[in-house]
This record gives structure tokens, sequence and C-alpha cells, in this order.
């Protein structure tokens, strides 16, 4: 009767991991497409996953000098890797000043060390010819 649970256990046990290793396999499921794109690749391997990239949101008071809704300011921001938020201090739910702080000065120094130190001077460039381009200057 104690043999037949054991093997009663080990199978179990052997099944489950089985189950477990072929839902590893599909883990890419959904971010592929379902054709081959290029001839001789095969696309659903790990190697070629779309790369994901994390958006950080640095916080601003307001939206001056941000262009904020302009599309090609927005995408200037999103390809140095954060976009900005407009969060008036004071609003429920919104953080508070120290959170707007810590979280701005964790961000601008992930800019530093990823994309320049002169990353603030580089995005004010492109977002002064979105600008332009948009007809969003006046004077």
């Amino acid at each position: 009767m104690c043999m037949n649970r054991k093997l009663i256990l080990c199978v179990g046990v052997l099944i489950s991991a089985l189950v477990a290793s072929a839902q590893t396999k599909n883990e890419y499921q959904g971010h592929f497409p379902t054709e081959n794109v290029k001839m001789g690749m095969e696309s659903n391997k790990g190697k070629n996953k779309p790369k994901r990239k994390h958006i950080s949101y640095l916080y601003t008071v307001d939206s001056k000098n941000i262009l904020y809704g302009n599309p090609c300011a927005v995408e200037a921001t999103r390809k140095m890797g954060f976009e900005y938020v407009v969060q008036p201090l004071g609003i429920p739910g919104s953080p508070d000043e120290k959170d707007y702080e810590l979280n701005n000065f964790l961000v601008k120094m992930k800019l530093f060390f990823t994309r320049s130190p002169f990353w603030k001077a580089i995005l004010n460039k492109r977002i002064r010819e979105c600008a332009e381009k948009s007809g969003d200057i006046v004077g």
C-alpha cells in the first residue's frame, strides 16, 4: 500500500515537471509575429524577442518649455528614455514635493549616466527643433 502511494507521488511529480518545462518554452509566445520575417530565421527564439524600453517619468509642476502634447517632443523625450508628467502640487493622490524631488533626482542621474552629461542640452535642442517644425514658437 505504501509503495503504491510513493509510485503515484513520483509519477505526479514527473508529470508536473514536464508540464512546467513545456510552459517555459512558450514564454515569448505573445511577443512574436506568427510568421518568420527573414528567410532562414526562426522567429520564436529568445534572441529575437522585441526589445522593450522602460520609460521613466519626470514630474513637473507646469508644462512650460516642454511642449506637452506635441507628438514630436513626446517622441524626443521617449527616445531619451523618459517622459514628462505634469502634476501640480496639492492635488489629492499625487506625490508630495519630497517624492517629486527624489524621483526626478534618480531619473536625472540615470539620464546622466546612460545618455550623456549633456542630455538636457541635447533634449532642449530637439524640443526647439520640434517647436519650429510644428509652428509652436511665437515671435
